[in-house]
Formats: structure tokens, C-alpha cells, sequence
């Protein structure tokens, strides 16, 4: 129909131009009677409309958020359209999400760290069969890793990891990309995700900022998972089966490290030890004080005037029978000192777990007995021969009925 306003210009007739077009004078009429702008359509509103930003924000941080609890905060967000428009609007919005291409990104010198967890099972260790972990940290600059093997993932051993990636690279990147491990991420009552408390006061303490990547989008974190696959195939044959102890099995790690930091990364023109030096030339630097991440064990001193640990005992001064103190262990320096709130009462070297001795300090011994309606002659007895015991710090376990025997009432 264009043709028709083209004629019409040339001054041809409307019964010309419908002979023409073989169409009716009306039909032509109409046609050139019509403006060129097309029609603006009228837009359809939702009552979803301004919960649309709240809806995107959790779908995108949880692509699989239920609906019903999502509905439930919409609704008390003052909502009130149907659960269908949800489901429907949620339903699009997830497929985006999850159908989107993965992009190579690439982040500034010092910009970001990654970090994950790999699992290698029960492995000789020494002369221990234990439960082997390898904590691997990957700044996304240069590609450069951190590897640190240990026999748990708990709380105070991530953070422990952390600090001797920070030593190891010479600073602290500006951010940090975990996965949905629950010692960095904890979820709250409405079903988001926070940061886990010790790592908010340790990313504080260093300043860093940590990030969590989509769940089911392992592609956010893929340069810590190229790392992994990187360490399980090109150095754990190296040292598997050799039994090393963990530090001489970290010490090797380093060592692969450094043996490959001159090779060129993937796709790219430089070495991670070209580009290691813009990340760390961008690193924070490292605060002049470490943080005290011990691990914090609350302990009841009994009437042994002993606290328990790893099924081994440490005498306590008689003072605090029947209250609480806090331990905080040292697991690397196997140390433990013992709190009174803030005070601090004394530092004890802690006995392997599950020996079952004890370990009773001479003060406390002294103070036990003075306790008790014992004559001299039985306490400088009991005094002399515990001193010549003592030298070794170690004491024989007895059974309750024996400190009775001795003390001539319940201890």
C-alpha cells in the first residue's frame, strides 16, 4: 500500500490507484486518511509493578527461591495481586538467569580473590589415616593460588587459611567470592543469605569485602575452579601415596606453586608471575595486627577443680569450682589459654585429643589441699611428694574416691 501515497503525490485519482491495487475506493481512502505515526499502544499495568525490583533481587540472588515464601513477603510488603502473576513473572525471570551466556570476565589487579574448599577424603597423612582438606584461594588477576592442606574446614581453620594467603601474596584483595559454605554465609529467617559472623569481624579486621557467587553458577568462582582441577590433576599425582605429614604435604604445595608460576595462563600473552606483580602492587595492605581467631570453647570447672577438653583435663585454681571459663584454643601452636571473661588466667600446652591425662598445675595443687581439713604433717607429705611428680607436669588419673581419701571429704 505504500505505492498508493507515491501515486497520490503524483496526482493519481483514488479510483485510479484502487484499479490499480485491485482493492475498493474505500480501502485506499482509508489507507492514505491514516497518519504515518503508528498508534502508541496503551501500556498494561500490574499490581506486581512495584514489587518488581524486590522480586528481581532475590531471584537473582537465589534463582530458586520458593514462590509461596516469596509470595508471603509480598504480601506483607502489602501485595496484592495473585500468586499466579508471581509464578509467572518469576518463572521468565529465572529462565534469563539461568540461560544466560557465561562471559570470560576479567577483574582489575587487586580487585578480587576466590575461594573454595576441595575434599580428598580419607588419606595417609604421617602416620595418621585422616579426613584431608585443601583450601585454595585464586586471585582473579594473575590467576596466582594459595594452597593450604588441614584435617577440618571449620570456622577458625578458613580464617587461619585466609591469614596465610594474605602473608602469602603480600596483601589483601578488595573483595573475596565464596560459594554457599556456611562458615562465610549463614542464611537469615526469611530465607536470604548473610555474612557468618567470625568472618564478618575478620573481613572487617583485614578489609576486604566477601561476596557470594550464584547458587548453581559455579561459573562466577571459575578461576578458583579451574585452580582446583588444575591441583587434582597436575599436582596431587605428584604426592599422592607418598604419606607426607601435613606440613611437609604444604611445603610441596608451595613448591608446585612457584614451579608453575612462569607458564603462560591460558589464552593470554603473560605468566601469573608478569601479572602477579600489578595484583600485588593493588593489594591492601596488611593491618599491623593480627586478629585473634582462636577457636572459643565455654568449659565448667568441676569438682575436681579441672576443666575437660579432648577428653583430657586441666587443673583450674579452686576459686572458679562450678563456674565457667572460656577456653580459646590455638590449634596450630596446640596451646589453649583460659579466660575469665576478658581476664586472663593462664596459658596451658594442650595434650593430643582423646589421651585422657591429666595435667593438675602445682599453685592449684597447693590450693586444693589447702582447702580441705587436712593436717600439716599429711599436706607437706602430699606437698613434697606431688613436687617430685610434678617435674614431668603430668599426673595419674584417679577416681573421685581417691581426692576424697585424701582431701577426708567430697573435692
Amino acid at each position: 500500500m505504500l505505492s498508493a501515497k507515491i501515486w497520490q503525490e503524483q496526482g493519481v485519482k483514488q479510483h485510479e490507484i484502487s484499479s490499480r491495487l485491485g482493492v475498493c475506493e474505500r480501502t485506499v481512502r482509508n489507507y492514505l486518511k491514516a497518519s504515518d505515526i503508528p498508534r502508541e499502544r496503551k501500556k498494561r499495568t500490574s499490581k506486581l509493578d512495584p514489587y518488581k525490583d524486590m522480586v528481581n533481587s532475590i531471584i537473582d540472588e537465589e534463582p530458586h527461591y520458593n514462590c509461596e515464601l516469596l509470595y508471603e513477603r509480598l504480601v506483607k510488603a502489602g501485595y496484592r495481586g495473585r500468586i499466579s502473576i508471581l509464578r509467572d513473572y518469576v518463572k521468565a525471570r529465572r529462565r534469563r538467569i539461568l540461560t544466560d551466556a557465561v562471559i570470560r570476565f576479567e577483574t582489575i589487579p587487586g580487585l578480587q580473590a576466590q575461594v573454595d574448599w576441595k575434599e580428598f577424603g580419607r588419606q595417609q597423612v604421617g602416620d595418621r589415616t585422616i579426613k584431608l582438606y585443601a583450601f585454595i584461594m585464586t586471585l582473579g588477576y594473575s590467576r596466582t593460588p594459595f594452597i593450604r592442606f588441614t584435617e577440618s574446614m571449620r570456622s577458625d581453620v578458613l580464617l587461619r587459611c585466609h591469614r596465610e594467603a594474605f602473608r602469602h601474596f603480600g596483601g589483601v584483595p578488595a573483595e573475596i567470592l565464596y560459594d554457599n559454605m556456611k562458615t562465610a554465609f549463614v542464611a537469615d529467617g526469611t530465607g536470604s543469605y548473610q555474612v557468618n559472623r567470625d568472618m564478618l569481624a575478620f573481613a572487617a579486621h583485614y578489609g576486604f569485602e566477601p561476596k557470594r557467587c550464584r547458587v548453581r553458577r559455579p561459573q562466577t568462582k571459575g578461576k578458583v575452579e579451574r585452580a582446583i582441577g588444575f591441583v587434582q590433576t597436575n599436582f596431587w599425582p605428584r604426592v599422592a601415596g607418598d604419606g607426607l605429614p601435613l606440613d611437609e604435604l604444604n611445603a610441596a604445595a608451595l613448591e608446585w606453586i612457584e614451579s608453575i608460576m612462569d607458564r603462560r595462563i591460558g589464552g593470554m600473552s603473560e605468566s601469573r608471575r608478569e601479572r602477579l606483580v600489578a595484583d600485588r602492587n593493588a593489594l591492601k595492605s596488611l593491618p599491623g595486627a593480627d586478629l585473634d581467631i582462636r577457636r572459643s570453647i565455654v568449659c565448667t570447672v568441676n569438682r575436681e577443680s579441672c576443666i575437660v577438653f579432648e577428653t583430657n583435663k586441666y587443673s583450674i585454681h579452686p576459686d572458679f569450682i562450678g563456674q565457667n571459663v572460656c577456653l580459646r584454643v590455638d590449634d596450630e601452636l596446640r596451646t589453649g589459654e583460659v579466660f575469665d571473661g576478658l581476664r586472663s588466667l593462664r596459658v596451658i600446652e594442650l595434650f593430643a585429643p582423646g589421651m585422657r591425662r591429666t595435667f593438675i598445675h602445682e599453685g592449684d595443687r597447693v590450693e586444693i589441699l589447702k582447702r580441705h581439713n587436712i593436717d600439716r604433717k599429711k599436706r607437706l607429705r602430699l606437698v613434697r611428694g606431688k613436687t617430685r611428680a610434678a617435674r614431668s607436669t603430668e599426673v595419674e588419673i584417679r577416681h573421685p574416691s581417691a581426692y576424697e581419701a585424701i582431701a577426708g571429704g567430697e573435692l
